[in-house]
């Protein structure tokens, strides 16, 4: 069983817990978000009953379920469940798939809902997304819309109950300072994208490590002056850090955060998580409120070795600058003297990733679950 499937059978019980009406729970299979060449067949839905109450659109308010209810509901359509649509764990993009999130096609597939009599829209009954962005228009357009998103840092349960739990009581992992530091920095990029590449063409590429290999999903050619190169032959997984050997990801200093998503929103993956197991000091390259963000999680950084500020710059261009001008500083630094230094917080984060973070974002979705449950539907724009 993978990871997503455990996931998933923890957030239907906490659906369940939360949500006092028998609903729906929609997650997509095979990829983590919404396939459009797929025309919908990697999203499957799973209905969550046992519950006591149902949504009369007749009435507009909660009624009790009963036998005849139900036989009401199979001849005639009378009710539709409320969803519950995972979206945990990709950024939303409302414009790219405005086809899946469009109220009419996407209840297509799962109702004759014309034939319901009593339901006139999409405003009669709660739609609620789970996902794991904050700062985000994405998440602003849904709601006018007439959803109702449930945040959670889901990339945080499954990286330190899943992906990245193995490596938790391993020698290399653990003792690290008996690793030697043989690169001031780290940057590993997957996928070439443009802010990344800006980012490289800003520090001193011969004197760190970084990877820039793979194309830019979105097909434009990259041209500069950085050369592709890898310290890997990409063959792992977003879910392993290569600790066969000592190699770049357990023998650089600083790791150099760049996320996918860079200006629009804070959405962490599991790229932050790569550096706190390994006990490696980082910046972050997102969305202004970054580190503010971790720190609210209980995660320490780094303010004591270098300048943060850059966290609250709102400019892209001169925010990046300001990660860059520390990743060129740290060169010119005794790189071990400054690990032995700041041991008490790589060993903290560390500690705090595996031992608190799990239940911490668990509580956090029930309590926001059922905050939603009790909040009014925000007027909405019919999409």
């Amino acid at each position: 069983m993978n990871p997503y499937t455990y996931i998933e059978y923890a957030l239907q019980s906490i659906i369940a817990e939360s949500i006092p009406y028998e609903v729906e729970y929609w997650h997509f299979v095979n990829e983590p978000r919404w396939d459009s060449k797929a025309e919908y067949d990697n999203i499957q839905r799973a209905r969550l009953c046992g519950k006591t109450s149902f949504y009369d659109y007749k009435n507009k308010s909660w009624q009790t379920y009963t036998d005849s209810n139900n036989t009401s509901h199979n001849r005639g359509f009378e009710r539709i469940l409320s969803h519950v649509i995972d979206h945990s764990f990709e950024p939303v993009l409302s414009e790219l798939d405005k086809e899946f999130w469009h109220f009419d096609y996407f209840f297509n597939r799962a109702y004759p809902w014309k034939e319901c009599k009593h339901y006139t829209g999409y405003q009669d009954f709660p739609m609620y997304v789970l996902h794991s962005e904050q700062s985000s228009k994405d998440i602003k357009q849904l709601e006018s819309w007439g959803y109702k998103p449930v945040y959670w840092f889901s990339h945080a349960l499954l990286c330190s109950a899943y992906y990245f739990k193995p490596y938790e009581h391993l020698e290399l992992v653990k003792n690290y300072l008996a690793r030697p530091l043989l690169s001031p920095w780290i940057c590993a990029n997957r996928l070439t994208r443009k802010h990344r590449t800006d980012f490289l063409e800003l520090v001193d590429v011969s004197l760190g490590e970084y990877s820039l290999l793979n194309p830019d999903p979105l097909g434009v050619e990259y041209t500069g002056s950085v050369p592709a190169r890898s310290f890997d032959d990409h063959s792992n997984s977003s879910a392993e850090i290569n600790i066969t050997n000592l190699t770049p990801w357990n023998t650089s200093f600083l790791h150099v955060v760049n996320e996918t998503v860079w200006q629009d929103k804070i959405h962490f993956t599991e790229k932050i998580f790569k550096p706190i197991v390994m006990h490696q000091p980082f910046v972050v390259l997102q969305a202004p409120g970054s580190l503010e963000y971790l720190k609210g999680y209980g995660f320490k950084t780094f303010a004591d070795w270098w300048d943060e500020s850059y966290d609250a710059i709102e400019d892209p261009q001169q925010r990046m600058q300001a990660v860059a001008d520390i990743v060129n500083w740290i060169t010119t630094q005794d790189i071990n003297k400054m690990r032995h230094s700041m041991k008490h917080v790589l060993e903290y984060n560390y500690d705090h990733f595996y031992n608190n973070i799990p239940n911490i974002v668990l509580d956090e979705l029930r309590v926001n679950l059922e905050n939603a449950v009790s909040a009014p539907l925000a007027d909405a724009v019919a999409v």
